[in-house]
């Protein structure tokens, strides 16, 4: 039952993601490419090269190394475009990253695992990335259903915006019962390997964060644009990360760095968006939010 329900469950929150989308969105952040420019470059090349040299430096069991590295080959997540408004950040630069990284994931995420497999040491350690079957699994459950939603959202716009609250919302619970029900699967790993585990998520989290933040501040992008980059790197899709662990790798001991990374993602969220709205502008930015 679980393996059937996983992949429609991350269906739907992709699906979902498309009806909320709209080309103004995009031409709003291709007006000024800047900052979607520095977005992409943190979300899909310092945060592999991040979890890259903390899967080198590791010393524990390789699944799970390579279990962060998946984790952090994935797009941004579902709830980090709702955050970024909360944190008053760039909300249209946010909806963008999400899209396109969602959108470019189904060569991202095979390529970086596929880079990723001479990280570990000594053939006994390697991790075999099925390519094909990455492939093929990110189309079916991530860009295909974002692409239909999209399409729902360009032919039937009313309809789309009818949807799209009760669609979020009902996400939202998905993407909690697939972290809540990967935990419970794999409840005694996750107790006896936590600490194991758990420095290296909350390193890769803070780490991606301060990375992005300081890029933005490098390129003098305005600051909302920052804490929308920096919300989107650190808040990950650890339900596709799931997944594939479990579909794809077949590895239950992968599954445990995205469901301690999900866990401390929204913590860590949750103090970063305090210190941004005591640092922004009285009001937050709307555009591109839709009920």
């Amino acid at each position: 039952m679980i393996p059937v329900l996983l992949p429609l469950g991350l269906g739907f929150i992709m699906m979902a993601l498309g009806l909320g989308l709209r080309g103004g969105d995009f031409i709003r952040v291709l007006q000024a490419p800047r900052a979607l420019v520095a977005g992409l470059v943190s979300q899909m090349v310092l945060l592999p090269a991040l979890a890259g040299g903390l899967l080198v430096l590791y010393d524990g069991p390789p699944a799970f190394g390579f279990g962060l590295l998946l984790l952090a080959a994935c797009p941004g997540g579902i709830t980090s475009n709702l955050l970024t408004a909360l944190a008053r950040g760039n909300v249209a630069l946010s909806i963008s990253m999400t899209a396109v990284t969602s959108l470019l994931s189904l060569v991202s995420i095979p390529l970086i695992l596929g880079l990723a497999q001479g990280l570990t040491t000594g053939a006994s350690q390697t991790v075999f990335v099925p390519v094909g079957q990455v492939l093929a699994s990110v189309f079916v459950v991530c860009a295909l259903p974002l692409a239909v939603g999209m399409g729902v959202a360009a032919r039937w716009p009313g309809m789309a915006r009818r949807l799209h609250g009760s669609a979020r919302r009902i996400s939202t619970v998905i993407f909690a019962a697939i972290v809540v029900g990967a935990f419970w699967g794999q409840r005694e790993t996750m107790l006896a390997h936590a600490l194991d585990v758990g420095p290296w998520a909350l390193a890769l989290n803070l780490g991606t964060m301060a990375l992005a933040m300081a890029g933005a501040a490098l390129m003098r992008l305005p600051r909302a644009d920052g804490v929308a980059i920096a919300l989107e790197c650190g808040l990950q899709n650890a339900a596709l990360a799931i997944f594939l662990a479990t579909s794809v790798f077949h590895s239950p001991d992968m599954v445990v760095p995205a469901i301690v990374y999900a866990l401390l993602m929204n913590l860590s969220a949750g103090g970063f968006i305090a210190w941004a709205r005591r640092r922004a502008l009285p009001e937050p930015a709307w555009e591109g939010v839709r009920p």
